[in-house]
């Protein structure tokens, strides 16, 4: 009878709570730790049926007959390491237009339709190392299902709209790139051990996004997916014989590709000892990483390593969380590890989040800890044997479904493991010694050799970085995707046209005597098909603050922007704006046309006069305005001068840059201003919010209380681990 390994796992767990319970189990000790256990029985992992088909397509099955599924798991000898320089974020596009594109015989949207259907699941993505598509489905609905999987993968039509909608959320997700510091931490950390030309460390750029086309994705899709460059896996309630049917009617006729050739890429083999920072304003604690390269996972002393992770930094008992985190109280998160790839070595990595005010004392408690594993307090008999057992423990829970154990063959027949590799490992586990557990650590931690990173505010620190090195700052700004300057026009008419509207809006005299603006009124905010009602209030102190309130639904919403801080207040409590959203708020106020007619006398003020065009069916003047890299077109009214609209380049509600149209109306004049009380933008042509002002005050006083920093978000430089 076979025994499915959910199942096996069951009939274990039984028979060690057994043998706790069992008279005499306990009663013989009087202390945890004089608890002895018996061995471990053997964990027999379910063996795989490999199959290979005519074209070269590896299939690998394993029957579980507990539930009436079926799973499938496709790997595809591709990865986003072979993208052209030019073109990162090729293969991701790739990896997700491929299934919502849809096929020649099913759109995206009539697909979504299907599986919905038959309660079933297609995904497909790809990642640095390879590409993958998972399938779920009813064991009644496999034949035709799978045909679908195979349609997407052979057959996709990369539709154009999708590709669109795919782009536009990669370029959200660069816009954001900078707020969470341990997204910064990591990938510019990669970039430090790595080296900043290999494909390990790049990371996409509007530029290298917005370069790709559909016919890039085409030629990537006829590249690298062929049968023979895929191996497919599946686990569910099927007969092997009856699912290998299906399988060859689906894929049997796929005609052979290129063979998948050995990745071969280049890698920095040296980390460049030194202090790195990143200054991250809006943050009240510093994160740390430091290390160098690791291993590939088939260095002989991976199983040595592994152990000597465990007694580094595997659970509540280990090195850096027992001294970092419990003892010196440095650190909320703290880890650390020798990591390994399957076939390029990992990153040696120990890291940790600390207060600012304790960051030198965070990289003394993590070097103290590197220097002491390696030599001065290498593992112990005692710590080896508990991480072993650890090891061992948890490694049933690794393979404890059928689809974990299929995941894991897929993944060995891909790099080139031999198959019975899991069998390996707790053999390999077993045999390591407090010998080898030693020279592991000493071989392949060496803190001379580190990359020291820290992410977070300058100030406040205990101690200067400059203790432990010489210190490179990072930049982490976003390239935007073309330079924003002002090209081709007549700089004199330029600024003739702006002084018309500054006569306009009350003449020169009293919009430069403008100190304050406070205006409150309504809007509806649209995103994603859907809008929102808010009452809005804002106050302007020229020329450097701003407070905007929003009263909506789900309570009051406050941003302020001073030139010390940025902060917002919700129904949830107050915290530092993100950098990204800092600088949308500068920019809108460079952006305000009151603001921007008052700077008109700076020596970073840039106009010129582009010609005649129409905006809102009327004729208009087109002025080119750049200040402090910041570009805008104004439209103004032929005859008056008034400002019709401005156009720049912003950021949509997802944080997606594109192109916004803002248009001006219901001109009123309150206190010799004349001002718009109608306000309409659009991003990429989509009106994204429509508003009215209600009331308008000119010189308000300021209460200084509305631009104070909050006590919590000050306060947390002293509660902040």
């Amino acid at each position: 009878m076979r025994t499915s390994s959910r199942s096996w796992y069951r009939l274990l767990a039984g028979a060690l709570l057994a043998a706790a319970l069992a008279p005499g189990a306990v009663a013989q000790v009087s202390k945890v730790k004089d608890l002895r256990y018996p061995p471990l029985p053997e964990f027999k992992i379910p063996k795989p049926t490999r199959v290979v088909l005519d074209n070269g397509m590896v299939i690998i099955l394993i029957e579980n007959h507990e539930l009436p599924l079926i799973e499938a798991q496709a790997r595809i000898h591709t990865g986003a390491r072979l993208e052209p320089t030019e073109k990162v974020g090729l293969a991701g596009l790739v990896g997700t237009v491929l299934r919502t594109g849809g096929t020649a015989r099913m759109n995206g949207d009539a697909l979504d339709d299907f599986l919905e259907s038959k309660a079933a699941v297609i995904e497909t993505s790809i990642n640095t190392t390879a590409g993958n598509a998972t399938m779920s489905c009813l064991k009644q609905d496999f034949a035709d299902v799978l045909q679908v999987f195979a349609d997407i993968l052979r057959n996709p039509v990369f539709d154009e709209e999708k590709l669109k909608v795919a782009r536009t959320q990669v370029t959200a997700t660069i816009a954001r790139q900078n707020d969470q510091p341990q997204g910064i931490l990591f990938r510019e950390y990669g970039e430090l051990v790595y080296g900043s030309n290999t494909p390990y460390a790049r990371t996409a750029t509007y530029a290298s996004v917005g370069s790709i086309t559909r016919d890039d994705l085409v030629a990537w899709h006829q590249r690298d997916f062929a049968p023979n460059r895929v191996i497919l896996g599946l686990t569910g309630d099927f007969k092997t014989d009856e699912a290998l049917a299906v399988v060859r009617k689906a894929f049997g006729d796929w005609k052979k590709g290129t063979a998948p050739a050995k990745a071969n890429i280049a890698y920095q083999p040296e980390t460049k000892p030194g202090v790195y920072y990143v200054e991250k304003k809006d943050m009240t604690q510093s994160n740390i990483a430091m290390g160098h390269l690791g291993i590939k996972r088939d260095n002989p002393d991976y199983y040595a390593v592994t152990v000597m992770n465990e007694v580094l930094a595997g659970g509540f008992g280990a090195r850096l969380f027992s001294n970092v985190r419990s003892r010196k109280g440095l650190a909320y998160t703290v880890q650390g590890a020798v990591n390994s790839e399957w076939d390029y070595p990992g990153l040696t990595t120990l890291w940790m989040t600390t207060k600012t005010e304790t960051t030198a004392a965070g990289i003394d408690a993590l070097l103290e800890e590197a220097n002491a594993i390696r030599g001065s307090l290498p593992p112990t008999e005692e710590e080896v044997a508990k991480a072993k057992q650890s090891i061992l423990n948890s490694f049933v829970f690794n393979s404890d479904s059928t689809a974990k154990i299929l995941g894991q063959q897929v993944t060995y027949e891909y790099f080139g493991y031999p198959l019975d590799w899991l069998d390996r490992y707790r053999q390999g586990i077993e045999k390591v010694t407090t010998e080898q557990a030693r020279a592991a650590a000493s071989r392949y931690i060496q803190p001379d050799k580190f990359a020291i990173l820290v992410v977070g505010p300058s100030e406040g620190r205990d101690r200067p970085l400059t203790d432990f090195g010489k210190v490179t700052a990072v930049d982490i700004t976003i390239p935007e995707p073309q330079a924003a300057k002002v090209a081709g026009g007549d700089p004199k008419k330029g600024m003739a046209l702006i002084e018309k509207a500054v006569q306009a809006m009350g003449g020169a005299a009293r919009v430069d005597s403008v100190r304050t603006l406070e205006q409150k009124g309504t809007a509806t905010v649209s995103a994603g098909g859907q809008s929102l009602d808010v009452k809005t209030s804002n106050f302007i102190a020229f020329p450097d603050r701003l407070r905007q309130d929003m009263v909506t639904p789900m309570g009051t919403m406050t941003n302020v922007l001073t030139p010390q801080s940025a902060f917002t207040v919700s129904p949830m409590g107050a915290r530092p704006l993100p950098d990204s959203r800092r600088a949308d708020l500068e920019k809108s106020l460079l952006r305000h046309p009151l603001a921007l007619l008052q700077a008109r006398r700076q020596p970073d003020f840039k106009a010129l006069a582009t010609g005649p065009g129409t905006a809102g069916g009327q004729a208009v003047e087109l002025v080119s305005v750049e200040r402090r890299g910041e570009l805008v077109t104004l439209a103004l009214d032929a005859a008056t001068g008034q400002i019709v609209s401005m156009t720049y380049r912003g950021t949509g509600a997802t944080g997606t840059p594109g192109e916004i149209v803002q248009t001006f109306s219901d001109w009123r004049t309150v206190d010799g201003i004349s001002y718009p009380f109608g306000y309409s933008s659009t991003f990429e042509g989509q009106t994204q919010m429509t508003a009215k002002a209600e009331t308008l005050a000119i010189d308000a006083p300021v209460n200084e209380a509305d631009f104070a920093t909050p006590e919590m978000v000050t306060a947390n430089k002293e509660g902040a681990k």
